[in-house]
Formats: structure tokens, C-alpha cells, sequence
């Protein structure tokens, strides 16, 4: 520094050496670099600072606008005009200005900063400028990392939380294609799916950052050099410069990309694997510029592909669920249908063998003898109606016997003449129609010698799990008629002892108590119980 020139700044008279001293030596030991320029904004004091901030030592600077080697262009090439410089807009203003600019190197690069310009008077007349200057960069750098890495975070969680809350699988990978297209840096992505059509061959899904046009002239890509190790390895592939790989144009018939495919030379694959270890699919990305893809990105999207795999499984697995309910219901509706028509068919038979019934009596069966043949097929015709009312499945054993008991009692069944007592029980439907029949035979000899001949007689039917997985049903009859035991077993009696306990797999015991017939029924009890 010329002490003469930095003299001629100094406020005061005094032209002491050790003053100038003083001054330069505050100047060369501040924290920042410092500019001293003139009134036509020429450099003439630059400290060791400022050399090491702009590269160029004050013997280049000295007497120069500072302007023409710190500001001749901007970072993208343009020009930089004087008349947009800040800190040679500071002059002649009487006031100190503060704010940020771009610094331009003496090797060419770009460098953020903040500046203080500060006038310089003498007799209240501006005559130059001291600006102090301090290198932001890194501070920038650092703070548009840090927004990066909010912005990053937040489309994570935004897709994350997407992901969690959707099983359609379309908008899954096509929100998964936007997210690490973005986060990535990439011009384009592409979800493929790893399907095989005709050997081998990668299905595309979505796209992101270009028309799904773009692919529409093009065959589906196959399990080549560059594409087998992520769809068939599973491992991703970050290249600088896909063509510049020795996998790359290896096959035929293009040898690398086809004539007007999207422009690809850094290239980053993703797999995209679901919890069973199957290669659901990759996303695919390209930029036209090289070295576009960080190790970062593939961290990013390697994390993408995680969370979608998750939610491509669950959409898979519900897609699987509905389809299975789908067939279910059909498969039910199906069978509903097929019920409907047995139990049409299996009422005309009835229908049928009734009327050839009467046929064949006619003259040669008395009146009661028919009744008591188109009862039991009344019974029968009602016990499968019942069967068919639960769609062939179990019923409940209350219901079978309140059926069999409806049609000869009516409304005495709700008068407090008949106890139905016992816990709750299903009955497979072959059990619920023999069960049925046998009510019936037993209701029918109430009405006709029994408890319910007179108006104060009673039956009273329980039922309970008596141990070793047996089922007790016992018909009490009680103040009815005395009861007379009968000289010889008719076929009604048969029917219960034998028929009914053959088909129970049980026993049936009758007792004619002149109190009361008693019968009791066992039987195993049924598997189904509620």
C-alpha cells in the first residue's frame, strides 16, 4: 500500500507516521478483506484479505476499477453491467450499504459474499470508498443443503404418509415414479414391472417428466446387459455415463439407444423388491448431462423403492383379497341358486309322490292312514324348507323342533302348554331333517292319545350336554290322558327307535309312563356350537 495515497483518506491533519502505521496495521490483521477505492472507484489499498479472497494481488488491482475484475460477468455468462454493481452504486452516496453480491475469481469461479461499502469523506464531500468484504459460500452452501434436505424430507414423509393411506396400486407407483424423479434430479423416470411375456421381457407402468409418448414407438425393453442386474439381480446401478459402460450396445438390434429414444447419458436403476424377495420391478431414471446422479440420490431412491415395495405387496395382497371375496360371493351365489332349484325340485318330487300316494290308496287306505302318510311328508317338505331358508347350512336345534311342533299345535305352542328348554345348538342339516321327522311322529301321537288330546295337557322338551360329548333331548308329556302302553310296537314307534337313532348315530329310548310318554334321545353332540 502507497502510504501517501491511504494518507490522503485520513480525516484528521495529522500526518505522523505512526498513524499511517497504525492504520495499515489494523487494516492488514482485520478478520475480512478490505478495499480502499478511489472517487472514480479505482483500487488503490487492497489488505492480505482480499488477496486471498480474489486471487489477485494489489499491484494488478492498483489504480483499476474494481468493478472490471470481480464483476464482468455473472455465474451464467452474461454480462455484468456497472451500473448494476452495488458496491459501485455505494458511491457517491454519504451512507454506509450493506448486502450480498457474486464475486468472480481470478482462476474463474464463482463465490457468494457479503459486503459493507462505507463512504470516505473529506469536508463532507465523498472522495471514496472502503469496502469490507467476507467470503458466504460456504454459509449458502450449507443453508441450501439444509433447505435440500427439508425439502427431501418432506416429499419422503409426503409420500410416505401417501403410501400408507392408498391401496390403488396405479396411484402408488406413479406417486413413487414423481418422488424419486424429483429427489433424484432426474429429467425423466419410469417405473417398469418385471413381468415375462414371450421369455423375457420389463412391462412399463409410469412415467414422470416426460408423455408416456415417448415410449409408445419403442418395443418393451428386455433383461439386457444394462437392465438384467437390477430386474433379474436385484442390485442398483448408478453409471455417470451410460455410454461409456462396456455393457452398454450390446444388443441387438438398436446397440444402444434407438433413434429418437429419450436422451440418456447418467443413468441410475433402482430394484424394487417385495418382502418375499420377488423383483416386483425397477425405477428407471436418465438425465442427458453426465454426473448427475449422487450417491446420495441412489441412497434416496433406494429408500423410495422401500417404502413402495411395501405398498405395492399390501396392494397386491388386498387386490388378491378382493378378488377372493369376488369369487366367494359368486361361488355362494352360485350354489344359492343351485339350493334354490334342489329344494324346487325336492318340493315337486314331495308334491309328486303325494299325489301318487293318493292314487294308489284311493279305495284301498282308510282316511286316517292318508293323513298320517301326507303328514310325515309335510314334515319332512317343512324341515327342508327350514334347511333351505339357512342356504344348507346348520340350523339351530330350537328351530328344527318348533318347526316340527308348528304344524299340529299351532298357537299352543305360544299358550304355555309346550316348554322348550335348553342351550343354544346347530345341527347339520342330514341331523336337522331326522330330527325333524322325529317331532313330528312324536307331536302327531300327542295330538292323537296324548297330552295335547285334552285342553290342560303339557309337553315339556330340554335339551343339555350330559358329558362325554353326548346330547340329551328328552319329550316329557305330563296331565294328559292316562297313558296305556300299546300291545305291539307300530311304525311310528319304529321309526323313532330305529330310523331316527340310525340316522343320529344315537339311541331313542320310549317309556309310556301312564303319566306320560317320556322319550329320550341321545346322540353325539354336535361339533357346531353356539
Amino acid at each position: 500500500m502507497a502510504n501517501d495515497d491511504i494518507s490522503n483518506f485520513k480525516e484528521t491533519k495529522s500526518d505522523r507516521p505512526s498513524d499511517i502505521g497504525l492504520l495499515q496495521a489494523v487494516c492488514e490483521n482485520a478478520s475480512g478483506a478490505l478495499f480502499v477505492l478511489d472517487e472514480k472507484q479505482r483500487c488503490i489499498y487492497m489488505n492480505t484479505a482480499a488477496v486471498e479472497l480474489t486471487g489477485y494481488r494489489l499491484e494488478e488491482l492498483q489504480g483499476r476499477p474494481l468493478h472490471d475484475f470481480i464483476h464482468h460477468t455473472h455465474p451464467d455468462g452474461s454480462h455484468y453491467p456497472i451500473e448494476d454493481c452495488p458496491i459501485d452504486r455505494a458511491f457517491p452516496e454519504s451512507c454506509r450499504q450493506r448486502g450480498h453480491d457474486v464475486f468472480i475469481h481470478r482462476d474463474g469461479h464463482f463465490y457468494d459474499v457479503a459486503y459493507t461499502a462505507s463512504p470516505l469523506e473529506r469536508d463532507s464531500v465523498v472522495v471514496g470508498t472502503v469496502v469490507e468484504v467476507r467470503d458466504i459460500s460456504a454459509e449458502l452452501a450449507a443453508h441450501r443443503a439444509l433447505e435440500e434436505e427439508t425439502r427431501t424430507l418432506e416429499t419422503l414423509n409426503r409420500t410416505g404418509s401417501m403410501l400408507a393411506g392408498t391401496l390403488d396400486l396405479e396411484e402408488i407407483v406413479q406417486a413413487v415414479t414423481d418422488a424419486a424423479t424429483e429427489l433424484s434430479g432426474a429429467q425423466f423416470g419410469a417405473f417398469f414391472y418385471n413381468t415375462v411375456k414371450e421369455g423375457e421381457a420389463m412391462h412399463l407402468y409410469t412415467l414422470s417428466g416426460a408423455p408416456r409418448e415417448a415410449f409408445s414407438a419403442f418395443p418393451q425393453p428386455r433383461h439386457t446387459a444394462i437392465f438384467g442386474p437390477t430386474f433379474v439381480g436385484g442390485t442398483a446401478i448408478r453409471l455417470d455415463d451410460v455410454r461409456s459402460d462396456p455393457r452398454y450396445g450390446l444388443n441387438v438390434p438398436f446397440n444402444g439407444l434407438p433413434s429418437g429414444h429419450l436422451p440418456v447419458t447418467s443413468y441410475l436403476a433402482v430394484p424394487v423388491i417385495s418382502r418375499t424377495g420377488e423383483i416386483h420391478g425397477a425405477l428407471i431414471f436418465g438425465h442427458a448431462e453426465q454426473g448427475i446422479f449422487s450417491k446420495r440420490s441412489e441412497r434416496i431412491v433406494t429408500s423410495i423403492a422401500a417404502q413402495a415395495s411395501i405398498a405395492i405387496d399390501n396392494a397386491n395382497l388386498f387386490t388378491a383379497a378382493q378378488r377372493q371375496i369376488a369369487e366367494r360371493e359368486r361361488s355362494e351365489a352360485h350354489q344359492k341358486l343351485l339350493a334354490q332349484e334342489l329344494n324346487h325340485r325336492v318340493k315337486n318330487m314331495l308334491a309328486t309322490v303325494r299325489s301318487i300316494a293318493t292314487q294308489t290308496f284311493r279305495g284301498e287306505a282308510t282316511d286316517a292312514a292318508r293323513n298320517v302318510f301326507e303328514g310325515r311328508l309335510l314334515a319332512l317338505s317343512k324341515s327342508h324348507s327350514l334347511i333351505m331358508e339357512k342356504n344348507w347350512r346348520d340350523v339351530s336345534l330350537e328351530s328344527v323342533v318348533s318347526t316340527g311342533l308348528l304344524p299340529f299345535l299351532g298357537e299352543i305352542a305360544m299358550s304355555g302348554r309346550v316348554l322348550l328348554e335348553g342351550e343354544a345348538i346347530q345341527l347339520t342339516p342330514k341331523l336337522a331333517l331326522a330330527l325333524g321327522m322325529g317331532i313330528h311322529e312324536l307331536a302327531t301321537n300327542a295330538v292323537k292319545y296324548g297330552a295335547m288330546k285334552n285342553d290342560v295337557g303339557k309337553i315339556e322338551i330340554r335339551w343339555r350336554d350330559i358329558g362325554d360329548d353326548t346330547l340329551c333331548i328328552t319329550w316329557v308329556e305330563k296331565e294328559g290322558p292316562a297313558v296305556v302302553p300299546p300291545s305291539s310296537k307300530g311304525f311310528g314307534t319304529l321309526l323313532l327307535e330305529r330310523g331316527l337313532a340310525h340316522e343320529l348315530d344315537g339311541a331313542v329310548k320310549i317309556v309310556h309312563d301312564p303319566a306320560g310318554l317320556i322319550c329320550e334321545i341321545r346322540m353325539p353332540l354336535p361339533e357346531m356350537t353356539v
